[in-house]
């Protein structure tokens, strides 16, 4: 039976990693940060008020700090009065349990194509906690906030910084555990995140090495390795902190001379146990290096979502254009870790609640793309459609940098939510050794996707061949995102060409196919009644017909439809200047150019006489 081995993945600073990617966290960009952790209720509705950022209250407590706020003296549990007292321009922000979920989500998606089961919770031993809420609530979605001992104590339900990863019997597949955690640092540094990895024999084994073991400063990862039913020894040099017991526990521990894991384990067992409070079982369970602990497996939402709320609005594109950046960056590292792709990006910019209804209380413009919502207010709203499906971070970004530059904001915008639809299996390219050099597949479809945000994706497709008379029908413009359905056509037109070659090739003296115009016009100029040496007026210039050669005719066509079609189709050729033919007049002294000599110009037109009426039509030029 092979051993359960686990990958603990520690965020150590991940609420100051939140903060960062929103934008500066200060005017400077520069200022020391601490972050308060929770407050879902407070900040949804400070941001239903109106507010620009919720106030902190004084007597709040600090959950995390980055490094430059601990070189200030600056620690967690800190009240925010007494961190200010120390630095003066130290920024305070918070950041919501949905975010640290979403967060957390986040990266065991990314994890999951490394492993069986990725779990952001770890499930119930025997009836008592462990570590994590139960499986049916979320740490999001519960009714009350947590106690401020609790929210920072390491194994109660806080600090929400772990993703458990399940590789029994996968690590053989990346080269090793070693290469594993190497590709999955890589994975999560994509994400904007620093990890500690640790892998042992179980989930909690896992999380003690990964945040209080001493990394080996020859790798390159932060990353250690408890092997296989080694977890009691790797777990021995570390502090008394690393175990699931409260602080007060632990502090007493070390008052009393015990500072470490192993001098714990060599204390009789009945004197531990009266100390060490309702965890006594899993605690002595982990000192003999045992962790039945199960995961609660992560489940991948279909959608992908990534919303970043701003504490200061933003009033200018290159800002929401920084932010994006990072969405799409983040997008793409868990379509990657999904094998998918997606075709179209959802973009809602929340506004101002207040300065949007002033703004834009009478104005009647851009009605389509403003939105009122129940949660986030007034929002500019658009979709981008991809005309294949895409998965690079630099292509799901262009087609949303070339629609914002066209979008002017109404308001300051609080928040950008970006959402990836249309989730389809990527394509998979395979190497080509036989050039020097390789094409990129995708550059031709994220070229699409950018123009289509352009000029619209109406306007941006494939020119399929159709069955008609009329020669302007006999090609129509089919949009690319209809992939299977140009490949079918293109196949049967390409079928149907095949054939009239092989039945050109085979018949002696066969008909040959009718000559096509090169350029058709979007609508026919009329030209009134034609013949040799007529003119005709065409965009303001004035041509004199030199000739006309008849191509074929067609009669009664589309007669089911109240205007059928009875045309004589001809090339004619068109001079201005001094034609060749006696009968053309000098049309130079007509339309003289700019420096007094005549012009002369010449072209082989298209045109079509309606039988009906004897009127002739330019409908396009031949080469």
């Amino acid at each position: 039976m092979a051993v359960r081995r686990i990958v603990a993945i520690v965020l150590p600073q991940l609420a100051c990693e939140l903060v960062k990617q929103r934008g500066p966290v200060s005017p400077s960009g520069k200022a020391p940060l601490a972050v308060i952790v929770g407050g879902d209720e407070e900040r949804r509705a400070a941001l239903a008020a109106g507010a620009e950022r919720e106030p902190q209250a004084p007597a709040a407590v600090i959950d995390v700090v980055d490094d430059e706020a601990r070189r200030y003296g600056v620690r967690p549990g800190q009240k925010v009065v007494e961190a200010a007292a120390l630095v003066a321009h130290l920024a305070i922000h918070r950041v919501t349990f949905a975010e640290i979920d979403a967060a957390l989500g986040r990266v065991a998606e990314v994890a999951l194509g490394l492993g069986a089961t990725a779990a952001i919770q770890l499930g119930e031993q025997g009836g008592s906690r462990a570590g994590a809420p139960r499986s049916g609530a979320s740490r999001a979605s519960r009714a009350g906030e947590r106690a401020a001992s609790e929210a920072r104590s390491p194994w109660g339900d806080g600090p929400y910084d772990t993703v458990w990863l399940d590789i029994t019997g996968a690590s053989h597949l990346v080269g090793g555990e070693e290469a594993l955690l190497d590709e999955l640092g890589e994975r999560v540094a994509a994400l904007g995140h620093r990890a500690r990895l640790a892998i042992a024999d179980g989930p909690r084994l896992a999380q003690a090495l990964a945040r209080f073991g001493a990394l080996d400063g020859g790798r390159g990862a932060d990353a250690l390795i408890a092997p296989p039913g080694k977890g009691a020894q790797a777990l021995g040099p570390l502090p008394v902190q690393a175990l699931p017991v409260e602080r007060e526990v632990a502090s007493f521990l070390v008052r009393l001379g015990v500072l470490r894991v192993e001098d714990l384990a060599r204390l009789p067992r009945a004197q531990v146990a009266a100390r060490l409070g309702p965890r006594t079982t899993e605690v002595m369970e982990l000192l003999a290096g045992r962790d039945p602990v199960p995961l609660l497996p992560f489940e991948v939402p279909r959608l992908i979502e990534e919303e970043v709320l701003f504490d200061e609005p933003v009033e200018n594109a290159e800002s929401l254009l920084f932010v994006l950046r990072g969405m799409t960056s983040r997008i793409a590292s868990r379509l990657s870790a999904r094998g998918e792709a997606c075709g179209r990006l959802n973009v809602a910019i929340a506004y101002d609640r207040s300065i949007a209804r002033l703004r834009l209380g009478d104005r009647d413009d851009d009605a389509a793309l403003l939105l009122e919502d129940e949660e986030r207010g007034p929002s500019l709203r658009f979709h981008v459609d991809m005309p294949v499906p895409l998965s690079d971070a630099g292509d799901l970004l262009r087609p949303i940098k070339a629609k914002l530059e066209r979008i002017e904001l109404a308001a300051p915008a609080v928040g950008v939510h970006l959402i990836a639809s249309r989730i389809a299996r990527a394509r998979q390219v395979q190497l080509d050794l036989s050039r020097d050099r390789s094409v990129d597949p995708d550059s031709l479809p994220a070229l699409l996707a950018e123009l289509s945000a352009e000029i619209g994706a109406e306007r941006v497709g494939v020119l399929e061949i159709a069955d008609a008379h009329r020669p302007e029908a006999r090609s129509r413009l089919v949009p690319v995102a209809d992939e299977a359905a140009t490949a079918r056509s293109s196949a049967a037109a390409r079928a149907r060409a095949a054939a009239e070659r092989a039945a050109a090739e085979q018949g002696e003296g066969a008909e040959q196919p009718a000559p096509e115009p090169a350029r058709l016009l979007a609508q026919p100029i009329p030209l009134g009644r034609v013949g040799r040496g007529a003119i005709v007026a065409v965009d303001r210039h004035l041509y004199a017909i030199e000739r006309l050669s008849f191509v074929m005719r067609i009669d009664a066509v589309e007669w089911w439809t109240p205007t059928p079609a009875s045309r004589d189709y001809a090339r004619a050729w068109l001079v201005s200047g001094a034609p060749s033919g006696r009968a053309a007049p000098r049309l130079g002294e007509l339309r003289p150019s700019r420096d007094g000599a005549s012009a002369s110009s010449c072209g082989e037109a298209w045109i079509y006489v309606d039988r009906a009426t004897g009127e002739a039509f330019l409908q396009g030029w031949c080469e």
